[in-house]
Order: C-alpha cells, then structure tokens, then sequence
C-alpha cells in the first residue's frame, strides 16, 4: 500500500518540490485530500509512464486521494472470508441501494429489471455498438469526446460522424442544431454516443438541450447511449439530469451507463451500471455480450454496494475540495499569457486552451515543464490539453508553478 511522502526516505526532485508545497498547505488546517501520497512502484499505470523522471502526472482520469475508509475496510472484511467463487450477479441489496439513490439525487423511478451490471462503462459502450448497429449502419457522436467513444466505432468496423462543439469566448457549448441537421442528413446512423456531463469540456447538458436531442434522435429511429460516469461529479450545487429520465420518449430509447468508479476513485476494480427501460432494446443489448462479456467480480460489487451505501458524505467532502482546486487552477492558468480555461462544470478535469502558445509538441513542451497532460488530439481537441486535477493541492499547486515557469520562458 502506498505511503505519504512525509514518511519516505526518498528525496528526489518531486519529493522536495511537493513536500515544499505542502508545509505551505499546512498553514491552514489540512484534511485527508491534503495528504500526498507517493504512487510510484505501485503498478499505476499513471505513475509509471514517467517512471524514474520527476514529472507530474496529470494525464489519466483517476484521483491521487485514498477512496473512502469504508471501502478500503469492506475490501478487507470481504477479503478475510478467503472464499473468491462466483458472485450473483443481481445482487438484491446493491439494486435496492441503486433504486432509492436514482429516485432520492434525479427523481428518476428505475425498477430492478430495468439495471444490469457489467465490467465497465467502455466494454458497455462496445456491447452497445456490437448490439444495435449493423454493417452499414453508422455511429454519431459529439467532439472533443473522451477517446474510447472514437475507438468504438473503428473495434465493430462502423462509420462515425463527428459534430464538433461549439467554442466562442473560451466557452465550450453542445451542439444541439449542428447534431440534428448531422442525424437527420444520415439516415445510417442508428446510434448516438452522448457524453453527459461532457469529457473532457466539463459542460453539463440542459433540460432542454436533452429533450432536443432526444426528440431527434426519437423521430430518426437513433438509440441513444448515455456515459454518465461522471455524474456525481458536479460543481456549484449543479443537479445531473438522467437523459432518460427526461420524457417518456427518451426512456424508450435510451441505455444509461453509470458507475461509481470515478466519483470513489475505484477504476482499478472495475464494475458500472447499466440501465435500459425499455425490455426490446434491453434484450438487444444483453445478445450483444453473451459469450463475450466477462461477470462483474466480487471485489467490484462489494464496493459498489459500499460506496453507495456508506459513503456519501464522504463524496460530499471531496466535491468541496475538488471545488477549491478547479477554482485554484483557474485563477493561476487565468495570470499565465497564453493558456486559458474554460468553466468546468463537472468532473475533475481541466481543459487547457494552448494553441495561443504556437507550440510544435504540446506534449514536449509541457513534459519538459514537468507536467504529463493528456494531449487534446486523442480527444479531437487539438490545440488544447486536459488536466486532472484531483490531487492534492500542494501537487496543483507545483503543477502550476512549473507551468507557469515555462511559459515564462517560452516565446511567442
């Protein structure tokens, strides 16, 4: 188990850089996201791609904070049993649990049929795909996208069309008109791959904005595939709105994917939540995987089952100091020349605008900075950056620093 830095004996670069930074953190009183952690030699695959350097990984969409003490004893608990068979896949409890948490945070009544469980939400994504569109028939999503909705389309040999988002004044909005004119031009397309809230931008998507897509999508015969991974991620006391909770229409159309992974910081367990109304589409999609999609493991309900259940305030306190960062980052890339930051509205994601920069390798550049961002070109975003900034601040705080630095010394 990873240890904090304040109990190494290493001091390398990156250790007094952030161990600096933090007895600055400790002037005001410090709470569990404060404490940094050294990941390294962990098998992480964030950590180790820049293995043996002192650059600061900042790419890969999972948090530098233990997830909640309640989830760390269940896996013991569960581990001391010793027994590791198969686990039933309809786990009474953790639906109950799911039924009364989308019912109590989004008004949405979803009956137990109606929730299926699978490894993750991007082998849900292939299983939709696999599921509903056949040979000839295409894919359409929005973009910048998170890229295994690009990847999607290409595993199955399916036609995608892109509809680029709308960027004006440093503000990222969807494109509801550009979508409609790109479906019903189309008449191939037969699944829309819909990012809500939208990774790696940080928008939220409207009540309205909903309904106009799925009113399109419902007189086109398009299915909607809904990645709502993030949607316990939200900022400024934002409500996520189900895209299927939005009309009867929609439920009709609609397979919701949902997962408590990222809120909990869990990917390395694996296990998300399907959801899908509407029994005819419910049957397509389960053909899809049979023979092919792995169970969920025990490890991956139990903390499902215990995240929701137990660790709400848990997730309530992160959201506050992930809050504090995003507004941290955004008043220091807003003083650097060069770089700017639209608002995030949920996830913990930045997405940096560096185009200003007139950079020949972003990654490079930032590499030689000491910074590991995600390059925006994986998400058809080029010209921009994503950074996570779930990590402590006294990290954020270096990050900034370096960044900073370096465009200081860069020449337009």
């Amino acid at each position: 188990m990873s240890q904090p830095n304040t109990r190494f004996g290493r001091h390398d670069g990156l250790t007094l850089d952030i161990l600096r930074q933090q007895r600055q953190v400790k002037k005001r009183k410090m709470n569990e996201f404060d404490v940094v952690f050294d990941r390294r030699d962990t098998s992480s695959s964030k950590w180790d791609r820049y293995s043996g350097t002192d650059i600061l990984p900042m790419w890969v969409a999972d948090m530098d904070f233990k997830s909640p003490p309640a989830i760390i004893q269940a896996i013991k608990r569960r581990a001391d049993q010793g027994i590791f068979g198969y686990h039933s896949q309809q786990p009474q409890e953790l639906t109950s649990i799911l039924i009364q948490r989308l019912k109590r945070l989004y008004d949405w009544q979803v009956n137990a049929e109606e929730i299926l469980f699978t490894p993750g939400v991007v082998p849900a994504l292939n299983q939709t795909c696999r599921s509903l569109v056949r040979s000839g028939e295409s894919i359409v999503t929005v973009t910048p996208v998170y890229f295994p909705f690009l990847d999607t389309a290409n595993n199955w040999h399916r036609k995608l069309y892109r509809v680029p988002a709308n960027y004006t004044d440093h503000q990222w909005s969807f494109p509801v008109d550009e979508l409609a004119e790109m479906i019903t031009s189309n008449p191939d397309i037969r699944l829309l791959l819909l990012c809500s809230p939208l990774n790696p931008v940080g928008k939220m998507l409207t009540k309205n904005q909903l309904h106009s897509i799925v009113e399109v999508c419902k007189s086109n015969q398009v299915t909607i595939c809904s990645d709502e991974i993030h949607c316990e991620l939200l900022f400024d006391d934002r409500k996520h709105i189900p895209t299927a909770s939005v009309s009867g229409d929609a439920k009709d159309i609609c397979i919701t994917l949902m997962s408590a992974t990222k809120t909990f910081n869990l990917a390395g367990l694996g296990g998300s939540i399907v959801i899908i109304k509407n029994p005819e589409l419910r049957e397509k999609y389960l053909q899809g995987g049979r023979g092919i999609m792995p169970n969920v493991t025990t490890f991956a309900f139990t903390t499902m089952l215990t995240a929701y259940r137990d660790c709400d305030q848990w997730r309530e306190a992160l959201l506050r100091y992930l809050q504090a960062n995003r507004d941290y980052l955004a008043r220091r890339i807003e003083s650097i020349e060069g770089i700017s930051m639209n608002q995030v509205e949920a996830t913990y994601l930045a997405w940096l605008d560096v185009r200003a920069l007139k950079l020949d390798d972003a990654m490079e550049f930032f590499e030689h900075a000491g910074i590991g961002l995600s390059d925006g070109e994986q998400f058809e975003g080029p010209g921009f950056m994503r950074l996570n900034f779930a990590c402590p601040r006294a990290t954020l705080v270096e990050a900034c620093d370096r960044i900073e630095r370096a465009v200081l010394k860069h020449e337009i």
